[in-house]
């Protein structure tokens, strides 16, 4: 495939590159944007996203106070009992502190200030530091499985969180230093690194018995994290650290279980050098492999390369959705068999897609390869821009190609991982644009932008000027330091211009409409005469000029944009058949609310050039581009009609309500009526132990979803005038079903009738006997208005018959229910 590209722009020579010539990530804080497409996101995330995540992260920071205050004798209630929730909140950190260098903001960073303080004040004198074990507040809460934190400091790391949430803590305080020069977060992050050390690798008479606890979290983030301790202080034991816990994973402790105990859940089961396959939970999966690359990258440990190139290419090759989702089973959020890529089905956690982007850039450092910031940038602007709607303020956890109707994002998550990961990642976006070395400058992503690069021959000054990801033409204007200086300027030729729209073996356009990329040096179109004596070449996805530089240089480079058909292969048992649209970068799909009824009714199979691109002027999608692309349409009486469907990029969906949503279609009319053919209902018979008269509890899965908990457009069921009295739901499916997650969305009038004080799920045992649902680790019963409040069940597996929603109300008020959902295999 790299040999097309460079079919397609002429060139055919190799760039001479060092191998021992460290590939260095240009800082985010030293890239300027002038673009509107990151620009504009940037602003909403410091206007709305970190806004609302600081709000909604104060429980951690409550948490925090209440164990400085225990840590100074002052009497009042204990932190909860929360594995995890300090992570979300230096997650947050981490974002403003990234928007501080963007604009200096006396607000927000005495807000940040505050905290610091605070957290100061959590931290015991030795460096430890996690409210659960400090103040005893432990006890309340699960001590051993997948949800434990052990009953003393670092007695269950492969549960407990305890390394995982001081990881963040030093993501945030590099960002912070690095954004206003203050060590405040940054003196707390080496203290606690160096007890780590201690504890972990020498030993601490007061942990563990004296003895090193030697073992590798559960959870990984610290590795990465050290890694950027290490490049902030220069360091080398904190690069050594993340070496060492890289090192001893799958040796010093491997877990004998199934589900969240299981040896692949984290990535345990083998030491890391003889590992090949992605396995288990997808983020923790993506973080440990993002940690192998930055060390071997830094130390220069050629051992960890070739698990790292087997394991990318078994999630190109054959776990990745073309979105750049990873993690496709529910359950354990995580990698199942190879090729099970569902679409409606597809959980594809958001924060597995910012830890491909992290994994892929780092190994587009370790390897010098644009097929890495294909990957990523694949990954950043469809899985992860989708992750967040366009106003900043709703999340998806889960995304699926494919949708009937039932998913809206939610406002946040008991487990706010998610938010909180987009909250630090888009911020540093700018830091994935640039890579040098002594002498070459990487221009790794399109966008408007300024930079200074230092160079062992001199700064050299680049302006961006582009429109992408719509627009095909990006051009440079080189400013180096000094007349005539000699470097490499690289830039990326993206995979999509060839012959397929993302690396590996599982997707391939099948149209023929393929447009050659073209490269312009000051006006004059790139010909004989500079590749004949080396001045351009490409190698490894990048094109490149080597020559002596001017001010005011100019670089052009036209990557086309045709609107590109793509099957996959078809081992891919849920794309057989079907066809995805694609243009530039972006992954397209269509929503029911621009299209006919029923999107399962439409099917493409002209792979022309007739699609047409439109640029919305107004509404929600101002300024996006979007696309009219021919179609057939099955009526209901089976008959077939040309017609036209309208796309948006798939990061844009869900933004105008809630709509069916689709990306893979089939090519003919007979696979349409196959999966219609097809269709039967999921419920058979519904019970409530109580119905306000009028009302219906068949209107809790009549498909119809509410804009707000007080929504009185749509039929609800409550259990008025029942005030302070338990109710209960069952639902008897049709056939044992294998429910993967749970989602109920409460009505509230402000009223009679609120949101319950508690509920929970049962399902019915063999013996008839009502058991508690198995919920996930990490989730709760969250009691959220305005939104779906989501449960996962635990396992690989949870086949049922009848399940019964259990509700608590206020003493005060009767509960009711607008909607409910249930996600099946």
């Amino acid at each position: 495939m790299r040999n097309i590209i460079v079919l397609l722009i002429f060139l055919s020579a190799s760039v001479n590159i060092c191998s021992q010539d460290i590939l260095t990530p240009v800082s985010f804080e030293k890239v300027t944007l002038t673009d509107h497409f990151w620009s504009d996101r940037m602003k909403i995330q410091k206007d709305v996203l970190v806004p609302v995540a600081i709000e909604r992260t104060q429980e951690a920071v409550e948490d925090l106070r209440r164990t400085a205050n225990y840590l100074k004798g002052i009497e009042g209630p204990l932190p909860s009992d929360s594995r995890f929730n300090t992570s979300d909140l230096f997650k947050v950190l981490e974002g403003a502190s990234y928007l501080l260098k963007m604009q200096r903001d006396n607000a927000l960073e005495k807000q940040i200030d505050d905290i610091a303080d605070i957290i100061a004040q959590a931290q015991k004198e030795d460096g430890y530091l996690y409210p659960p074990h400090i103040t005893g507040s432990y006890k309340t809460a699960p001590l051993w499985g997948g949800a434990g934190m052990g009953d003393k400091p670092y007695s269950w790391v492969v549960h407990s969180h305890e390394l995982y949430n001081v990881g963040h803590l030093y993501e945030a305080a590099a960002a912070y230093y690095q954004a206003t020069g203050k060590r405040n977060l940054l003196d707390i992050a080496i203290k606690s690194a160096r007890h780590i050390n201690k504890v972990f690798f020498e030993g601490d008479v007061n942990y563990n018995n004296g003895k090193p606890v030697n073992q590798a979290p559960g959870h990984e983030e610290i590795e990465i994290a050290l890694v950027k301790l290490y490049r902030v202080t220069g360091d080398e034991l904190f690069l050594n650290m993340a070496k060492k816990f890289i090192d001893i994973r799958g040796v010093t402790y491997i877990p004998d279980g199934e589900g969240t105990m299981s040896p692949e859940y984290a990535q345990q089961h083998a030491p890391v050098r003889e590992q090949r396959k992605a396995v288990g939970h997808a983020v923790r999966a993506v973080y440990l492999y993002s940690g192998m690359s930055d060390v071997g990258s830094l130390t220069g440990d050629s051992t960890l390369s070739p698990a790292l190139h087997k394991i990318w290419h078994n999630i190109v090759d054959t776990r990745m959705h073309i979105t750049g989702g990873l993690g496709a089973v529910h359950g354990i959020e995580g990698f199942g068999p190879e090729y099970l890529l569902p679409n409606k089905e597809a959980y594809n956690e958001t924060c597995a897609a910012v830890g491909n982007v992290f994994f892929n850039h780092r190994m587009f450092l370790l390897e010098k390869d644009g097929k890495y910031m294909d990957v990523a940038e694949v990954a950043l602007l469809n899985n992860v821009l989708a992750g967040v709607n366009l106003d900043g303020d709703k999340f998806f956890y889960v995304n699926p190609l494919e949708s009937e109707g039932m998913n809206d994002r939610s406002h946040w998550f008991g487990t706010a991982c998610c938010p909180t990961n987009l909250a630090r990642l888009i911020p540093q976006v700018s830091g994935l644009m640039y890579a040098y070395t002594s002498n070459e400058i990487y221009c790794s992503f399109y966008t408007g932008s300024k930079v200074d690069i230092p160079l062992v021959s001199g700064n050299v000054a680049l302006e961006q000027v582009t429109n992408y990801p719509f627009d095909e033409v990006t051009r440079f204007i080189v400013n180096p330091e000094k007349e005539n200086q000699k470097f490499t300027l690289k830039m990326r030729i993206p995979t999509w211009t060839g012959s397929q729209f993302v690396p590996g073996k599982l997707y391939n356009y099948i149209d023929n409409n393929l447009k050659l990329c073209e490269l312009y040096i000051n006006n004059e179109k790139v010909g004989p005469k500079y590749y004949k004596r080396g001045d351009v070449s490409v190698d490894k996805g990048f094109v490149s000029i080597n020559r002596k530089w001017k001010k005011g240089d100019k670089i052009e480079l036209r990557l086309p944009m045709p609107v590109h058909y793509t099957q996959a292969i078809d081992e891919v048992e849920a794309d057989r058949g079907r066809v995805a649209v694609t243009r530039g970068p972006l992954v397209y799909c269509a929503e029911g609310v621009d299209n006919n009824e029923g999107l399962n009714r439409y099917f493409i199979q002209n792979y022309s050039q007739d699609a047409k691109v439109n640029k919305e002027r107004t509404g929600k999608l101002q300024g996006i581009e979007t696309l009219y692309i021919p179609a057939g349409y099955v009526k209901a009486d089976g008959n077939t009609q040309k017609d036209e469907l309208k796309m948006l990029p798939y990061y844009a969906w869900n933004n105008r309500g809630v709509s069916s949503m689709n990306v893979w279609f089939p090519h003919s009319a007979d696979i349409v009526m196959a999966n219609i053919s097809e269709a039967s209902l999921l419920v058979k018979d519904i019970k409530a132990s109580h119905t306000n008269d009028g009302e219906s509890v068949l209107s809790v899965i009549d498909g119809k979803y509410p804009d707000s908990s007080s929504e009185t457009k749509v039929q609800r069921w409550t259990a008025w005038p029942q005030k302070g009295v338990g109710q209960t739901i069952e639902f008897t499916f049709e056939h044992p079903t294998d429910i993967k997650a749970f989602s109920v969305y409460w009505y509230d009038d402000n009223g009679g009738v609120q949101i319950p004080e508690s509920w929970s799920l049962s399902y019915k045992g063999k013996d008839g006997q009502w058991v508690d649902f198995p919920l996930y680790s990490t989730d709760s019963y969250s009691l959220l208005k305005d939104q779906f409040n989501l449960v996962h069940s635990d396992g690989d597996s949870f086949v049922v018959k009848d399940i019964r929603l259990n509700m608590t109300p206020r003493s005060d008020s009767a509960v009711g229910i607008l909607q409910v959902k249930f996600d099946t295999k």
